[in-house]
Parts: C-alpha cells; sequence; structure tokens
C-alpha cells in the first residue's frame, strides 16, 4: 500500500513538473536560513564571564515543522507546505546554531558546548523545544510566527533554574518568503536578547550575586504582536 501511494505521488509531481515545463514557467526552488548578528548585552550583572560551561543541547521540535518545506498557515486549524521554498539546514539544527552562536558572542560565560566531551565540564545545560517556527496568512496580512520553550538546568543535580517560553509573532509588509525569514530571524534575536538578560540574572544568584529583577520560572512572554 505504501509503495502504490509513493507510487501515486511522483507521478503527481511528475505530471505537475511536465504541466510547468509546457507552459514554459518552470519555478526556482529556493532555500533559507535563519541569519542575525546578535548585539552585544547592554546591561549585566556580572561584567565578566560567569566562571560555567554551558552545554547547549540539539533542541525539539513540533512534528509538523520537523521537515524542509516552509510552513505557512491560514487557519489555527490547518498548516501547508510551500513547495519550491525550504530551508537550507535542518529547522533544529539552524536554532539550536543560531541560539550557540548567540550565547558564545556575548561571552556571558567563560565556556560554550555542544557536546559533554567538547572540552571544560558543564555545569549546566540549555535545552530548547521549538512549539512553532511559520508564516501566518490572515487575509492581506502576514506575520512571521515563532514560539519557543527554553529550559536551563544544573547538572549536578538536575534542577532546572530557569524556564520561560517566548510566542513571537512579528508583522510581514512584503509578501514573500524572504521577508518572513528575515522577520523570524528578528525574533529570534530578540527572544535571545530576553532569554540573555534572564540568564544573567539567574546565573549572578548561582554566582552569589544578589540580581535585580530577578526572572520568575515559568515566565512566559507570549501574545506578543510586533507591527514595526
Amino acid at each position: 500500500m505504501k509503495r502504490i501511494k509513493k507510487q501515486w505521488l511522483f507521478k503527481s509531481a511528475l505530471l505537475v513538473y511536465l504541466l510547468l515545463i509546457t507552459c514554459g514557467n518552470v519555478p526556482v526552488k529556493k532555500f533559507y536560513v535563519i541569519n542575525y548578528e546578535p548585539e552585544p548585552m547592554r546591561t549585566r550583572q556580572f561584567q565578566g564571564p560567569y566562571p560555567y560551561t554551558i552545554r547547549v543541547k540539539e533542541f525539539t521540535i513540533e512534528e509538523a515543522y520537523a521537515r524542509p518545506q516552509l510552513v505557512y498557515r491560514k487557519s489555527p486549524f490547518e498548516l501547508e507546505y510551500y513547495f519550491f521554498r525550504a530551508w537550507a539546514v535542518k529547522p533544529v539544527r539552524m536554532i539550536t546554531d543560531a541560539v550557540d552562536k548567540h550565547i558564545t558572542s556575548t561571552g556571558i560565560v567563560s565556556h560554550v558546548v555542544r557536546r559533554f566531551d567538547e572540552g571544560a565540564k558543564p555545569e549546566y545545560e540549555l535545552s530548547g523545544h521549538i512549539e512553532a517556527i511559520e508564516e501566518y496568512d490572515s487575509e492581506d496580512v502576514w506575520f512571521a510566527h515563532l514560539a519557543i520553550r527554553l529550559r536551563l538546568t544544573r547538572i549536578s543535580d538536575g534542577r532546572t533554574v530557569y524556564m520561560r517560553r517566548f510566542d513571537r509573532r512579528k508583522q510581514v509588509f512584503q509578501h514573500d518568503a524572504e521577508y518572513v525569514i528575515r522577520e523570524l530571524s528578528q525574533i529570534l534575536d530578540f527572544i535571545m536578547s530576553q532569554a540573555l538578560h534572564d540568564l544573567d540574572v539567574v546565573l549572578a544568584k548561582e554566582y552569589g550575586i544578589t540580581p535585580e529583577n530577578t526572572p520568575e520560572s515559568g515566565d512566559t512572554l507570549s501574545g506578543g504582536v510586533d507591527s514595526e
């Protein structure tokens, strides 16, 4: 049954391709990647790097988004996938790499690693789960939508010292996949800037410094919609 279904899908795709050739309009498949330059942290509880090593564990992702095609939706109940618009890197690897790069660039801790056997022994592990990474079309208005849960665990006792959920939408004024990716990149930059501010406070407390504006465990940044 599976073999018959695969053959049917292949024949359908081939038919669409032949029709496009006949019409003289063959779309070009395009590939995209989240990309931005992290900005330095403006305020910090402790000016030097905390003498800790953080392991960035590869994130997990909702199954609906664990595929190469870009996802778009027009309602909360139906997902659709672009055929000629795809990620250049698996979304879960792409987001994990961006988070790793952002943390490393700030110098908030002495070392950032991806594996336990990579250099210094980590005291903390940052994990994350991608709940949504998509284009959201609401009639004539487009949004870039990214939702992520982050968790920082103290490895010595397995205790969660920080956890927060981020859910952000940003309006896309030019209705093109490239501009959706640009806005998704800006959203991730914003999320990580907020998360690093939180981690600065958490690590200050772990280090014995009395921090200001202590984030509450389980705090959620959600429902945010940017239109600029």
